[in-house]
């Protein structure tokens, strides 16, 4: 198995101390092929630009594990939420 990070940046309006939301839905990004190692909810923190104009957002940084990931997937995902400003997907 591959070990990816997912690193998400959500809306503000998403709630930071909701940890279980925030995995639900970290979890519908990657899909059902993968598993989720960890997750680690590093809180709303200021934004270095506006995005969608939003000044703030919700960071979550997850370890994924999948033999295979399809990116693609992951991107229609992200477009179709509007809970998520970024994200960024990176293999270990």
């Amino acid at each position: 198995m591959r070990q990816y990070e997912l690193m998400v940046v959500f809306a503000p309006a998403v709630d930071a101390g909701d940890a279980k939301k925030l995995e639900e839905s970290v979890g519908k990004l990657v899909g059902d092929g993968a598993t989720l190692s960890g997750i680690t909810i590093l809180g709303k923190k200021f934004l270095a630009y506006p995005i969608q104009k939003q000044t703030e957002g919700v960071y979550v940084l997850a370890t994924v594990s999948a033999e295979a990931l399809h990116v693609s997937d992951i991107e229609k995902r992200t477009r179709v939420s509007t809970d998520v400003l970024r994200y960024l997907l990176t293999a270990k």
